[in-house]
């Protein structure tokens, strides 16, 4: 199990408020791995929408309306590298080009060191090497959690 996760100093912790728990956008073609995530990151009070489509993903962040017509980007996006579709990493590029600095955390079963350099290239948040331990997943999303207005100690 190999996990590289990026320094993010900037990024706070999670905590529970009375405002819309973080969105997390979940892609992965294999349904075990689809709903192992997702329910761990539920139990955290994450709010998910899966799917098991890179084609889905960017229309769940580029197309589709979120909650009552309002748009609401996506707190992170959490992708397999390889499924139908587009790839984790064109996704990734594609959000990158359009200057959306949602977080993204990448995983696969294949981390071969030109995937993870062009990973990191492109600015993924964090890479996980399939199979990995799911709290470190949930941990990495925890950390790459912004917290909400108002809650900064400020």
């Amino acid at each position: 199990m190999e996990t590289i996760l990026r320094d993010h100093s900037s990024h706070s912790r999670y905590v529970a408020t009375e405002q819309a728990p973080p969105r997390i956008l979940l892609a992965d073609d294999d349904p075990d791995i689809l709903k192992l995530c997702a329910c761990a990151l539920r139990g955290f009070g994450f709010e998910i929408t899966e799917t098991c489509d890179g084609s889905d993903l960017l229309s769940e962040v580029f197309v589709e309306p979120f909650v009552d017509g309002a748009r609401r980007p996506p707190d992170i996006i959490v992708t397999d590298v390889r499924m139908p579709g587009f790839t984790g990493l064109e996704v990734l590029a594609a959000l990158r080009h359009s200057n959306l600095h949602t977080a993204v955390v990448l995983m696969t079963a294949y981390p071969d060191l030109s995937t993870r350099m062009l990973a990191s290239e492109l600015g993924a948040d964090a890479f996980f090497a399939k199979p990995f331990d799911v709290n470190e997943l949930v941990t990495a999303i925890v950390n790459l959690t912004p917290l909400p207005t108002g809650n900064r100690g400020e």
